[in-house]
């Protein structure tokens, strides 16, 4: 609860957290879990099925009978991550809006430390420090962030990571992903250049980003392509600014790619 300027103890806001899920059973249940799990209390749950083909939607209606919080839609087809959370912010019924990957977790007071911030410090946008963890959920870094992010700071580095992202919906504009690759990157850069806002950190380390090894040295050049295009088509870029972050977001994954061991 919060008090309230009189003393008294208004409700605490509520917190509507997007899930895209497509062939997530392998760990969605364990991040249903850390859901129920926090400390903070007046949130929905909104679990969009992306039209998958394995158990994912057993596990889901299995929980949709534990807690009414927990809200489900299915996507009419399979339609990529940008348009299955556009779908789900869509029937989104809370002042803040959190995204929480299906194979991500949040430690038990992430919501609770981070409305509080927000609240306390008139705050629209908030990440937070996590761990990235692998398949075994063994952590392989702990990733502390910028305490301000700005629309040019993250040209040159994305530090935020969509699970661990709070926006409040009521002061924001144009929360919407498009629909293109590395579409949480294009997405961060819109609402700080859009709302002229900064993301501010909490200093805890709020929850556990899973990555698969293999990935990390796999999809580098694809990433890296992806994220020259958003320079260049996304953000319309000149050749000598994209050229300048480009330098900055290379040099940035290289150090990084090297802390993990690859």
């Amino acid at each position: 609860m919060l008090l309230g300027k009189r003393g008294h103890i208004d409700m605490e806001p509520l917190v509507s957290i997007i899930t895209p899920v497509y062939n997530a059973e392998e760990f969605l249940e364990e991040t249903i879990l850390s859901v129920l799990n926090q400390t903070y209390k007046n949130w929905e749950l909104i679990l969009i099925n992306d039209c998958s083909k394995d158990n994912s939607y057993k596990i889901i209606k299995k929980y949709l009978k534990i807690d009414k919080r927990i809200k489900y839609l299915k996507n009419e087809k399979n339609s990529g991550p940008a348009i299955t959370r556009n779908n789900g912010i869509n029937i989104s019924k809370g002042k803040y809006i959190a995204f929480l990957d299906s194979d991500d977790l949040w430690y038990k007071d992430k919501l609770k430390n981070q409305i509080n911030f927000m609240e306390k410090n008139n705050k629209n946008i908030c990440h937070g420090n996590y761990e990235m963890i692998n398949k075994k959920s063994n952590v392989l870094k702990k990733i502390i962030t910028n305490k301000e992010l700005t629309y040019k700071v993250l040209l040159k580095e994305n530090q935020i990571k969509t699970s661990f992202l709070i926006i409040n919906k009521e002061k924001i504009n144009r929360i919407y992903f498009p629909n293109i690759r590395h579409e949480d990157f294009a997405f961060f850069l819109d609402i700080l250049k859009n709302n002229n806002e900064k993301s501010v950190r909490i200093d805890e380390v709020i929850g556990r980003y899973r990555v698969q090894e293999k990935s990390i040295s796999s999809n580098k050049f694809k990433s890296a392509l992806w994220t020259w295009k958003i320079y260049r088509e996304h953000e319309k870029l000149n050749l000598v600014k994209s050229c300048y972050y480009f330098f900055n977001y290379a040099l940035r994954g290289i150090n990084k790619y090297k802390r993990l061991g690859g």
